[in-house]
């Protein structure tokens, strides 16, 4: 009887092996350790030589393609997208003018690697320093920058840093705002991708990533763009390139056509050939294959909410996020939206969640977003009941 449960045991455990061992090769695809969106399955990305890799769709935030995107790696210049970033940021914000003056400090002019030849005490409005930076990668420009926005280099550093954590950017820590290699200076091509899909969005950053050439201090000197990307493929208007012995040859270049725009991170690269190479195939593959659908804006108004005891019958309501998705050229793009309500009682602040929409898009759920009030609703008081009764008494209803 022993003998018998014995192999019986065996035998059962036998048979989970293999079912499990069938599981894990046919229920798995065998991706050599690089990623993709449900929206690829059918579309095999082309060949990538770069090291590491992340294709965005920039409307969506749908990653792709995805290969060796979480190893951290020394950025070189694309460090610089950070640096641009807040300075038209503070620019949006009025905390900074295109037209203030900018001066050149001793610690600016003795960064070296690529620079504009900045001398100590040289002045020039904002929009030149952004310039030499967006265009042609000073590393000088870039001290100036932070300098001058940040109050100390290393201030606009703790900025830069405190900025990535704000955009989820867990991987990426920055010692410098040029990129030259430092201990602990490092990012992913993922964290890359995140930074780069927000930068798109900076009013003005694109105008001045996408010059490929721009006179200089007056005509003096002339900037050319090493991203040669902005001149050579339709619809590229950014963003930044970076090398370094350390870094290898890193860059993170958008393009958008129609509606649709895309974004190809790469680090660790070879060769300048391999990277524009690289970016070229992968952008190419992006536009022949998929295009983007805005579903949803933020702050869009989508209905009025019944509003129980409060100063005021109904509230509008919109989404808490926007919404876009990713589909294939084959994709017809049809959208449904189904809206549920809670009861919503008075008070209601702004923002708060009083519904949900589920969206569909060609028959399939794709996701469920929370509904906000678009406006505060104070709770009636006894006057405004009283004032309700004599309208409604007045009207005769």
């Amino acid at each position: 009887m022993i003998y018998r449960k014995t192999w019986a045991a065996i035998f059962r455990k036998s048979v989970a092996a293999m079912i499990a061992v069938f599981m894990i090769l046919f229920a798995t695809p065998y991706s050599h350790g690089n990623a993709a969106s449900p929206a690829t399955a059918s579309v095999p990305p082309p060949r990538v030589d770069s090291p590491s890799c992340v294709v965005m769709d920039a409307v969506s935030g749908e990653v792709l393609f995805e290969k060796d995107a979480h190893v951290k790696r020394s950025p070189a210049s694309v460090t610089k997208i950070m640096t641009l970033v807040l300075a038209f940021e503070d620019i949006a914000s009025g905390r900074a003018t295109l037209t203030e003056e900018a001066v050149a400090s001793e610690n600016a002019w003795e960064m070296g690697g690529t620079e504009v030849w900045a001398e100590p005490g040289e002045s020039m409005p904002l929009d030149e320093w952004l310039k030499a930076v967006a265009v042609a990668s000073a590393n000088d420009a870039s001290v100036i920058l932070a300098e001058h926005l940040g109050g100390t280099e290393e201030a606009f550093v703790a900025r830069m840093n405190q900025r990535a954590r704000e955009l989820g950017m867990e991987n990426t820590t920055y010692k410098n705002p040029h990129g030259l290699d430092a201990d602990g200076h490092e990012t992913t091509a993922m964290d890359l991708a995140i930074l780069s899909r927000h930068a798109v969005t900076v009013r003005h950053l694109l105008d001045y990533t996408k010059i490929y050439m721009q006179e200089f201090r007056g005509g003096k000197n002339m900037l050319t763009n090493f991203n040669k990307l902005v001149y050579l493929y339709t619809g590229c208007d950014g963003l930044k390139t970076g090398h370094t012995s350390k870094s290898g040859y890193c860059i993170s270049v958008t393009a958008q056509r129609d509606d649709s725009r895309f974004i190809v991170a790469l680090m660790g690269g070879e060769t300048p050939d391999q990277r524009q190479n690289d970016a070229w195939r992968l952008l190419d593959w992006c536009f022949a294959n998929f295009r983007s659908l805005r579903i949803l804006e933020k702050d869009e108004s989508v209905g009025q909410a019944r509003v129980l005891k409060g100063r005021i019958d109904s509230v509008g309501f919109v989404p808490e996020r926007p919404l876009a998705v990713t589909l294939t050229k084959t994709d017809k793009g049809e959208t449904r939206r189904t809206i549920t309500l809670d009861q919503v009682i008075a008070p209601v602040k702004k923002g708060d969640v009083i519904g949900s929409m589920q969206v569909e898009v060609d028959g399939q759920v794709v996701t469920t977003v929370p509904l906000v009030a678009a406006d505060d609703v104070a709770r009636a008081t006894f006057v405004d009941y009283a004032l309700k009764y004599l309208r409604a008494f007045s009207t005769g209803r």
